[in-house]
């Protein structure tokens, strides 16, 4: 007997939101279960495999490595990174992943200390691959904490569970001990960086076999827009300021970074992960961006039966997730919560598409507007020292888009917002 239509909506919308409710699926499963290998089309519409050339530059490096993984919210960052995971030789690596945002206060602006103290806290938490004995994890961040003269109250438990849960929790809700660190690092950086430096060494000399730890942290691109000027700010000072800490010791590491991040002086690799390209420059279909979408929601309808919910429509809602794959997901979701029979009907997209544009142009400025504008007309993101932060935000909320274009990359509206510029003020 064939699944109703409430069946088919419902397994639907669970594939779609996987990291919701009582079954929840970790990136590792969903990736597993999911993945569509969106680069394998040389020069295709999600542009190159940053994933191979991020592997090739770990292989190629002697001594470790520090890398920048940059991009949109919901453009697939974080899937591509376990990507790379599954791509390292485990003969001679070692991946570390850690989110970094489950150590820190996203609404808040990040502090170099704070970070240094987080990184240490995220390896210790997520190197069971490395099968290392848990005391010598526990010790390992005991000895960093005091020699650093810090301390959690209560002192680290020497339970089971996760070494650094004190650390983690001083991170996020203890003033004083966020205080102590920033005072830490700014009193002696010297000292900070050789202590911090130490630990790491320390870490590498207890990989098994001589296998060279990949720590990727990931995440810091969550970092909110409700303070967004001193949040960017922030982030840009850590990766401009800090670079000689950010290069950890004889390991290789990879920081996921907010598109509008541009460190000064950054002079190791940035790899850009932007939506996949749903539109030619002339505003025609990119067909094959399209299609490749397609499939990506195809492989999570049941049966693989997108037609079912969508009719005629699919190629309508990707081009209006602008090819983010958090938008696309979100658009389908929103029509598979309809009562309605299937397909849904034009009139429902519609109404779909109205709430979430009214969501993305909520709260904008007209002076954002005037940028959108701008960006419309001209096709590139050109700004004013003075428009420079509202630039960055349309960028950090994806209301501007980068598309590829050949060896040129260009700049749209997102679809949803684009038709609003045509309208009178």
């Amino acid at each position: 007997m064939g699944e109703t239509d409430r069946e088919y909506r419902k397994a639907f919308y669970r594939a779609l939101n996987l990291h919701q409710g009582a079954q929840k699926l970790t990136e590792q499963e969903e990736y597993d279960r999911y993945y569509v290998p969106i680069y394998d089309q040389p020069d295709g519409p999600a542009g190159p495999d940053l994933v191979r050339e991020m592997a090739t530059a770990i292989d190629f490096t002697t001594g470790g490595s520090v890398q920048l993984l940059s991009g949109y919210r919901g453009a697939g960052k974080t899937t591509e990174l376990l990507r790379l995971e599954r791509e390292l030789d485990r003969n001679l690596y070692v991946p570390v992943y850690c989110d970094i945002e489950d150590y820190f206060n996203t609404e808040l602006p990040l502090e170099a200390g704070a970070f240094f103290i987080g990184l240490a806290a995220g390896f210790v938490d997520n190197c069971e691959a490395a099968e290392v004995p848990r005391e010598s994890l526990r010790e390992r961040m005991r000895d960093l904490l005091s020699r650093l003269d810090l301390s959690v109250e209560p002192n680290i438990s020497t339970e089971a569970g996760p070494v650094s849960l004190k650390v983690k929790m001083a991170l996020r809700d203890d003033e004083s001990f966020q205080s102590s660190v920033a005072h830490a690092l700014k009193s002696n950086r010297l000292t900070f960086r050789r202590e911090m430096h130490s630990f790491f060494e320390a870490m590498v000399k207890d990989m098994p076999e001589g296998r060279i730890p990949v720590f990727i942290v990931d995440s810091i691109d969550h970092f909110r827009t409700a303070n967004f000027d001193k949040v960017r700010e922030s982030v840009e000072a850590l990766f401009s300021e800090y670079a000689s800490e950010l290069a950890l010791p004889r390991m290789h590491v990879i920081y996921t970074v907010p598109i509008y991040v541009k460190p000064i002086g950054w002079d190791s690799q940035i790899w850009p992960v932007l939506n996949v390209k749903v539109r030619e420059r002339d505003g025609s279909d990119c067909r094959q961006g399209i299609d490749l979408l397609r499939d990506v929601l195809a492989k999570r309808a049941p049966g693989g039966d997108l037609e079912r919910l969508l009719g005629g429509e699919t190629d309508r809602i990707i081009r209006s997730s602008g090819g983010l794959f958090r938008e696309l997901f979100r658009l389908v979701s929103s029509l598979l919560l309809k009562e309605g029979p299937l397909p849904v009907r034009p009139e429902e997209i519609d109404e779909v598409e109205r709430r979430l544009r009214s969501q993305l142009a909520v709260a904008l400025a007209q002076e954002q507007w005037e940028i959108l504008r701008n960006v419309k007309r001209t096709q590139q993101l050109d700004y004013s020292h003075a428009q420079a932060s509202d630039a960055w935000l349309l960028q950090a909320l994806g209301h501007v888009l980068c598309y590829r274009n050949g060896n040129v990359d260009w700049y749209g509206v997102h679809p949803l917002l684009d038709r609003l510029l045509d309208e009178p003020d």
